[in-house]
């Protein structure tokens, strides 16, 4: 990761930040997180700085000259404990459009797998759509594997992708 740019655990005082950045990347998922049962609103409730469940962003360092973001230009979220005790799920990632093709979302990913396998997570979950080739050759690339998929899950030819991916 690029020293110009920072990760962190979010907490409550980033709410705003944390929904307008999904509101940012909404329609880049399918369906969109505003049209998903409980909206954006529910999302960041249920998984902002709780006991289980959180957010990791990315903002650019204060000294870095000509920012083009104040807000955040990466983020990941997460639950622990989502299938039992040692297993987590990803239930978020995207990097700012501005900010894409920089390695931003790697970092990311494994500065959270060694956040979890520390804390004692054995196997991590995720999903996605059969839409983004983007996000299944970045999962596949990192470990991950297939392990079952829902056709028609999101519409008319638009399959759900479960992967999993187990910790060493």
């Amino acid at each position: 990761m690029n020293s110009k740019y920072s990760i962190r655990i979010a907490s409550k005082n980033d709410e705003k930040k944390v929904t307008s950045f999904i509101e940012l990347v909404d329609k880049d998922f399918y369906p969109p997180l505003s049209q998903r049962s409980g909206g954006i609103p529910e999302r960041v409730e249920r998984c902002l700085d709780t006991d289980e469940a959180n957010f990791l962003v990315v903002e650019p360092n204060v000294n870095r000259e000509n920012s083009q973001s104040e807000g955040f230009i990466g983020m990941l979220g997460y639950t622990k404990n989502w299938k039992g005790q040692d297993t987590a799920y990803i239930n978020f990632l995207a990097t700012h459009p501005d900010y894409r093709n920089l390695g931003i979302s790697k970092a990311l990913y494994m500065q959270l797998e060694k956040k979890l396998a520390e804390s004692g997570i054995k196997r991590i979950y995720l999903c996605t759509w059969s839409g983004n080739p983007a996000a299944i050759k970045f999962y596949e690339s990192i470990g991950y594997y297939r392990y079952a998929v829902v056709l028609n899950d999101r519409g008319n030819g638009v399959n759900t992708i479960y992967y999993k991916k187990v910790l060493i």
